[in-house]
């Protein structure tokens, strides 16, 4: 029997990550092209939001986006959540960020967490 090698984990083992995001990219197809943008996260009761500036990002409402979450700037330490889905638009989780963010949470139809950290076989 062969033994398969994986990084894979369950996002729920990375709820530090979660709870505190030190990086967020948001990736969108605009014009036949692949965009990508930094990104302000949040994770609360299941759900997946982001916010990006409005004056740099197109209306991602209703589109596929794919949000990567990450961590760790050396190899056995490299962390992350990929989360793919269609954004809808929401109100802005804080008051201030109303005129500088436009925010979304996502429809998830595919998450993906790995921990380099936790290679093991399976």
């Amino acid at each position: 029997m062969r033994k398969r090698v994986t990084r894979d984990v369950e996002p729920s083992a990375l709820q530090d990550l979660l709870a505190q995001p030190p990086r967020a990219t948001v990736a969108f197809v605009d014009h036949d092209a692949v965009d990508l943008l930094p990104a302000r996260t949040g994770f609360s009761n299941g759900t997946y939001r982001f916010g990006v500036l409005v004056n740099v990002a197109p209306n991602l409402e209703n589109h596929e986006i794919v949000l990567v979450i990450d961590d760790g700037p050396y190899w056995f330490e490299l962390r992350g959540i990929s989360v793919r889905g269609v954004a809808t638009r929401i109100d802005p989780p804080e008051e201030r960020d109303k005129d500088l963010l436009a925010w979304y949470t996502i429809e998830p139809r595919r998450i993906l967490a790995w921990d380099y950290g936790a290679i093991r076989e399976e």
